[in-house]
């Protein structure tokens, strides 16, 4: 079924807010508004989660619209966390700061590129090749709320971990607004949006061992025949 350009209009209108809220945040970021930085972002990854959602309700899925939301990613979920988190705890590092918030942008461009290759606009795949650049963004968001409790060094370490999470051939579980899996991924965004309310090592904890229950949901409800297929799509 062909959209409409109105109907075109609306999930392309999401994802431009995608854009606007990615570049406010760095503002914010600049400007040593840490928090308002994070609490930007995470409405950029609700924003994410809503364009595509909404394109397909409306059978308004386009090739334009894949690549407008693949270059808002690369703003919202790569450039900007990596500059929030050079700016609130690499920035003493210098260039190893640079360096390793360089490499978070990069590996996430990559994987985008990567996506846009081996994806369907039309529809959404079971599966995905590498931590996706919104899960990545959130731990970078995390790691910003955590900076007290956290030294530079092993922050900068864990930015290089995600990046080469991104750049992984790790098979993931999409988003999936059905099922039990989709019921984990709406508990699990519950709980990351606690851990954005509250910042602690208990809200971190929960949030990271309820991903592991989605990853464990994911591995018995996925089918070998989704993981061949992700593969074969790649080489």
């Amino acid at each position: 079924m062909v959209a409409s350009r109105r109907l075109l209009f609306v999930p392309n209108a999401v994802t431009g807010a995608n854009i606007v809220v990615g570049f406010i945040a760095m503002i914010a970021a600049a400007d040593g508004k840490f928090r308002l930085a994070v609490i930007l972002l995470t409405v950029a990854i609700l924003l994410d989660l809503a364009d595509g959602r909404v394109a397909r309700m409306l059978h308004a899925t386009s090739k334009f619209g894949q690549e407008m939301d693949s270059l808002s990613d690369s703003l919202s979920f790569c450039v900007a966390p990596a500059f929030l988190v050079h700016q609130a705890i690499l920035r003493p590092l210098e260039g190893p700061g640079v360096f390793v918030a360089v490499s978070f942008v990069l590996a996430g461009v990559y994987r985008l590129a990567r996506f846009n290759l081996t994806s369907d606009e039309h529809q959404k795949e079971s599966r995905t090749i590498g931590v996706p650049t919104p899960v990545a963004a959130g731990y970078m968001l995390a790691l910003v709320l955590m900076r007290d409790q956290i030294p530079a060094p092993a922050a900068a370490t864990l930015v290089l971990l995600f990046a080469i999470l991104m750049l992984s051939h790790w098979h993931l579980p999409e988003v999936q607004p059905h099922g039990l899996l989709g019921l984990a991924f709406g508990v699990g965004l519950l709980s990351y949006l606690a851990l954005i309310a509250r910042p602690s090592w208990y809200t971190l904890g929960w949030w990271n061992v309820w991903n592991l229950v989605i990853l464990a949901i994911a591995a018995r409800t996925g089918t070998p025949d989704d993981e061949e297929d992700l593969v074969e799509n790649t080489r």
